[in-house]
């Protein structure tokens, strides 16, 4: 019996689109290349992102398909525009959106994040600790599991730092603890534009 193809069905009912809106940054993490981040790019302003968005749309709606936004940087929490902007895409084009996701380095507050989680549903928040401080960072990020609707997801990337592997597992521990979803991410060395860390987070974290 000769096997012919039927129908070819797309395994994700929506159009996706991984969104780098800047590469400016907060920080400066020694295995980040600087085609991914820098200190002194100009910031999009909300007119300008609402054009992007607004060129991407005309674009593509005939598609018909409801849109996954991933919101990458740079660090997006240091554009004071980038709140406006994605609650504005929210109310605006909610009937189109499937889910609207972010990464961030937690370097903004909790509030900043509460009012980010009524226009996100997803928020990736990474772990570098040459500039975190540890204690600050998983507060923040167990109080705001606690504060978030059942149906919006928080995850914690932990970068598997040479230098910090034996406090790893108590990110790890505390994590898993609170229920918190987290991975363990390998990083590519081969970008690194120091061989050792220069700055020292805080590593304060008891457990």
């Amino acid at each position: 019996m000769t096997s012919r193809i039927i129908r070819v069905t797309p395994t994700e009912q929506y159009f996706s689109i991984n969104w780098q809106l800047a590469v400016r940054c907060n920080y400066d993490c020694m295995y980040c290349s600087p085609m991914w981040h820098d200190d002194h790019s100009q910031h999009h302003d909300l007119d300008t992102m609402k054009q992007a968005w607004l060129n991407i749309f005309e674009k593509t709606s005939k598609q018909n398909l409801p849109y996954k936004i991933a919101f990458t940087g740079g660090e997006l929490t240091s554009n004071k525009h980038f709140l406006p902007f994605v609650t504005w895409l929210r109310k605006e084009y909610d009937q189109h959106i499937f889910k609207l996701l972010a990464t961030t380095n937690g370097s903004a507050n909790l509030k900043y994040y509460q009012k980010m989680f009524q226009a996100l549903d997803n928020i990736a928040f990474s772990v570098h600790s040459e500039h975190i401080n540890e204690e600050k960072f998983f507060d923040m990020i167990i109080q705001l599991k606690k504060s978030i609707s059942p149906d919006k997801f928080l995850q914690v990337a932990i970068m598997d730092e040479y230098w910090n592997q034996d406090r790893i597992p108590l990110y790890i521990n505390l994590l898993e603890h609170h229920d918190i979803s987290y991975t363990v991410n390998k990083i590519d060395y081969s970008y690194q534009t120091r061989t050792v860390p220069i700055f020292k987070g805080k590593l304060n974290l008891g457990i």
